[in-house]
């Protein structure tokens, strides 16, 4: 597989530097959504010491003039959870999918996990809802990210 057949996302305006050395970065494809066709949302959660599998992603959409708050994790009910799509790690400085990789790991070990979702815009404009759980707090705090404001095409 070469590098450009890639689901990872590197560049994006949609970006979070998260705790723990990780960032999320975040697309639509297409860009921008077609109202009322299923379109994807793509997550790459990256952390640059190590791979941090131990988080869960989902995705709504939101009202940008109510957003959801950053520790309101329950009171939405249409989250979508995003699926694992592509894990990459970089090791000796070789690029390459963490189920071709040797583990354990001995040194820091850079990774990208990648994650999809469907969701079908209405059209105009909303915002795209993050929403992290973390099953481990005290490396990642669980929280919704509400500040992806984006706008659909009929």
């Amino acid at each position: 597989m070469s590098s450009d057949d890639r689901k990872v996302v590197r560049e994006s305006e949609a970006y979070w530097q998260l705790e723990g050395e990780s960032d999320l970065s975040a697309v639509i494809i297409p860009d921008p959504p077609k109202a009322g066709v299923a379109t994807i949302v793509r997550l790459t959660h990256s952390n640059s010491c190590a791979p941090l599998d131990d988080a869960d992603f989902f995705v709504r959409i939101g009202d940008p003039d109510n957003p959801t708050e950053q520790d309101d994790l329950d009171s939405a009910m249409d989250w979508v959870q995003a699926q694992l799509v592509e894990e990459l790690v970089n090791v000796d400085g070789e690029e390459m999918l963490r189920s071709e990789a040797e583990e354990p790991f001995e040194d820091e070990t850079p990774w990208d996990g990648t994650y999809d979702a469907q969701l079908v815009f209405p059209p105009g404009r909303c915002s795209v809802e993050i929403k992290v759980v973390s099953r481990i707090p005290e490396l990642l705090r669980s929280r919704v990210l509400a500040d992806w404001e984006i706008s659909s095409v009929a």
